[in-house]
């Protein structure tokens, strides 16, 4: 059996006689020791890691800096608990002050220590050699004037003039990594031979495999280079990455030279890289390949028709996300690098349109823009008509594309009007449905899950779940507002919640205000008879009603917090 042959840096001498003597006892390794620390090691490891190694082993933040610049595995001579207790008993025999400092491999260990036996000690993580003398420096500033460290530490702190114990590792921590070399080697090996078993049978099998990385570089390919179409088989594969990234994963059929292959092309993830791998196969039909009886369309083909101009109208009751939606469409598009132009047609009249029209610094004489007509069913039935006139009459929907969204059965008289018939026949808009969340009941736990996630941040709350039970609720509620109200609901919840769930008590109060029938009351009809108490709860009830039982905008005309608005009215 081939030994494994080990390239040990020591960072002081006496760990370099300590691994000689063990290696002594293992007859498969072939172990070279040199003594150097930190920055030398590092140099020492790049100029002769190439040279038939299989492992490199050292210690501490030499170790941590050798793994940075190395691609051989690199084994870290642990610091154990006994080594770092041994080095504290030492320092509490010294009558002056003392501190730890070094990488995190020996401030963790002696954090622990330390926090279980209740040492009172100084102690500084260092993650780089440029913030040791600083340290160091400061430290004796403070009165310390002994400090417990590694090699490179104690070395800087004998420069300045500081008393110094070296953290020392003893024969296990040594005899721990040469195992450790050990079952690292064995695995590999197995995994080199079963990667040689796959090789050779995807090379004798039907299916030829080639992967990419990321940035479109062969890592493995089964694909002889000496047939036929070789380049041609290459290019098509290549075009197909962008696509994958895109799709996670696609299955295409191509025409190459005179046969017909079929392409699977899947990400395969190997450490958090992600590898566009596709599998080729030839294809074997009946009919002659593109005949016109039988044709292929892929994924990657052009489309007839161009969808990201196609103008889109997007259909939803109130508070469906009609808005998120068109702008989720727009940052998706290839318009995405110009302005998304959102018109409310609520706000709009003739007078209005017409200066959009007839300006010469219009909107609408621009290209290349998304342009994002909203509450559609509001317009006015003279703006429908110019609307659609000039949209006739100058093709600017042609030149930018159009968003729409609306609210549909709002009315017979829009749902039947000329100005809907032109958008959906003529300009063939497609039609997008958003469905109402009483509809869909099983997404308000991810809704929930996503809401709270940003409204506790936003409110400095540690909320991060809801009860059973008040999930439940949430679930049976009937949302009148959708997407709207349940974010304003979700919101009241983590104001009025302390704890870390939100409990069904809390979720059954708010939502006993949602949903209450408006008042036709007005303030003249308040009973002034009441006790104050009273008088102000009518008051924020009339107010609510007023608002849509939209407690923030009620809350700020109220002139209060909704915090204290929800008090008022439980």
């Amino acid at each position: 059996m081939k030994k494994i042959k080990i390239l040990a840096i020591a960072p002081y001498d006496g760990l370099r006689d300590l691994i000689n003597d063990v290696a002594h006892d293992f007859k498969d390794l072939e172990v070279h020791t040199y003594v150097a620390d930190m920055l030398d090691g590092v140099e020492l490891a790049k100029s002769i890691q190439y040279t038939g190694y299989d492992a490199i082993i050292s210690r501490a933040g030499t170790a941590e800096l050798i793994r940075e610049v190395s691609e051989l595995p690199v084994i870290d001579i642990k610091l154990s608990a006994i080594d770092m207790m041994r080095s504290i008993k030492l320092a509490q025999n010294y009558s002056g002050k003392f501190a730890i400092v070094g990488y995190k491999s020996i401030t963790e260990t002696a954090n622990l220590i330390c926090e279980l036996l209740q040492y009172d000690v100084e102690i500084k993580t260092i993650s780089n050699i440029s913030e040791i003398l600083e340290t160091l420096t400061l430290l004796k500033e403070n009165g310390i004037s002994l400090i417990v460290g590694d090699v490179i530490t104690v070395t800087h702190a004998k420069s300045i003039g500081l008393n110094t114990i070296l953290v020392t590792s003893g024969r296990k921590n040594v005899l721990n990594s040469f195992d450790e070399v050990i079952k690292l080697y064995q695995t590999l090996m197995k995994n080199q031979q079963k990667n040689i078993l796959i090789k050779n049978t995807v090379e004798k099998s039907n299916v030829s495999v080639i992967s990419y990385t990321s940035d479109k570089r062969i890592v493995y390919s089964s694909i002889k280079e000496d047939i036929d179409d070789y380049e041609k088989i290459i290019g098509e594969i290549k075009s197909l990455i962008d696509t994958l990234f895109k799709e996670k994963e696609i299955k295409v059929i191509k025409k190459i030279g005179n046969s017909l292959t079929g392409i699977r092309g899947e990400l395969i993830e190997v450490m958090g890289s992600l590898f566009p791998t596709f599998y080729l196969e030839n294809q074997r039909i009946s009919i002659k390949p593109f005949d016109d009886a039988v044709s292929y369309k892929n994924i990657s083909d052009s489309p007839q028709i161009n969808f990201e101009k196609t103008p889109i109208i997007i259909y939803g009751d109130k508070g469906t996300g009609r808005d998120s939606i068109a702008h989720t469409i727009y940052q998706n598009s290839t318009y995405h690098k110009n302005p998304l132009i959102r018109i409310d047609s609520k706000y709009m009249n003739e007078k209005k349109w017409i200066h959009i029209f007839e300006s010469e610094n219009s909107i609408f004489t621009d290209s290349g823009l998304t342009i994002h007509i909203k509450n559609l069913h509001l317009m006015d039935e003279t703006s429908q008509v110019l609307f659609e006139s000039y949209i006739r009459n100058t093709s600017v929907h042609k030149r930018n594309r159009f968003i729409f969204s609306c609210i549909s059965g709002y009315s017979k008289s829009f749902d039947s009007s000329t100005l809907l018939y032109f958008i959906r026949n003529e300009l063939n808009a497609l039609p997008l449905v958003m469905p109402n969340l009483n509809q869909r009941a099983e997404d308000i736990p991810n809704l929930a899950s996503l809401y709270l996630s940003d409204l506790s941040l936003k409110h400095g709350k540690q909320v991060i779940g809801m009860e059973n039970e008040a999930m439940k609720l949430l679930q049976e509620h009937n949302w009148i507002n959708n997407i709207d109200q349940f974010k304003r609901v979700i919101e009241e919840l983590i104001i009025l919640t302390d704890t870390f769930y939100i409990n069904a008590e809390t979720t059954s109060k708010v939502l006993s205000h949602e949903n209450l029938p408006k008042s036709h009351s007005c303030v003249h009809s308040l009973d002034l008879n009441k006790p104050l108490d009273d008088i102000n709860k009518d008051i924020i009830n009339l107010v609510l009603s007023e608002e849509d039982f939209n407690q923030s905008k009620a809350a700020e005309r109220l002139g209060i917090s909704r915090s204290t608005l929800w008090r008022k009215i439980k």
